[in-house]
């Protein structure tokens, strides 16, 4: 696969923190990206708001589903900085029509992020998500001139984008396991000053 560069000319003026959303209630009625955070991911996140780390955030930027805007809400409300919404910061797009066991999950997972180019059980590749969501960064840096940014995403797209910097894309998935809720990195001239796991 052809590397991608995610250092723009346009992504030399903010600094961008990218957050892991809080913790998911999983509900096998409802698609994935319709999940809610847990009562225990909303109140870890309050905590986490009112960390010295976030104290300077200037504006919050979600994609369009439901658990990073529930997430990115609280950090809003507890900041007082205006919110936005960015979908093509969303998860990697899957299949919906079936819950998955864990173990079939995280093989599906595996193959996704060993082969980036390779669409398995008709997923968006990683390629294809991570084009997307480097154009979603493209976009917080035409909204915003040397600001500090957070940025609430998604496991395996924060995955991809942080291993495509870091040219990590060999231990991808290793990298996702290590990956807690509310995990968060900085991004600062297309560059990695704190990594996310």
């Amino acid at each position: 696969m052809a590397l991608m560069r995610c250092k723009e000319k346009d992504e030399v003026s903010n600094s961008i923190y990218f957050l892991r959303h809080a913790e998911t209630a999983v509900d096998s009625s409802l698609p994935a990206h319709e999940w809610s955070i847990t009562p225990n991911g909303l109140q870890q996140a309050r905590e986490l708001a009112k960390s010295e780390v976030f104290g300077k955030i200037e504006g919050v930027v979600h994609s369009s589903e439901k658990k990073a805007w529930q997430t990115a809400d609280v950090f809003a409300q507890e900041l007082d900085v205006e919110i936005y919404e960015i979908p093509e910061l969303s998860e990697l797009r899957r299949h919906h029509g079936e819950l998955l066991s864990n173990v079939e999950y995280r093989r599906l997972v595996r193959e996704t992020l060993t082969d980036w180019d390779y669409s398995v059980h008709g997923w968006e590749s990683g390629a294809e998500a991570l084009h997307r969501f480097v154009e979603g960064v493209k976009r917080i840096n035409i909204m915003f001139y040397s600001r500090n940014i957070l940025v609430v995403s998604h496991g395996l797209v924060l995955t991809l984008y942080f291993c495509q910097i870091r040219n990590f894309q060999s231990i991808a998935y290793e990298r996702w396991t290590q990956m807690p809720f509310l995990a968060w990195g900085l991004v600062r001239d297309g560059r990695v000053l704190i990594d996310i796991i």
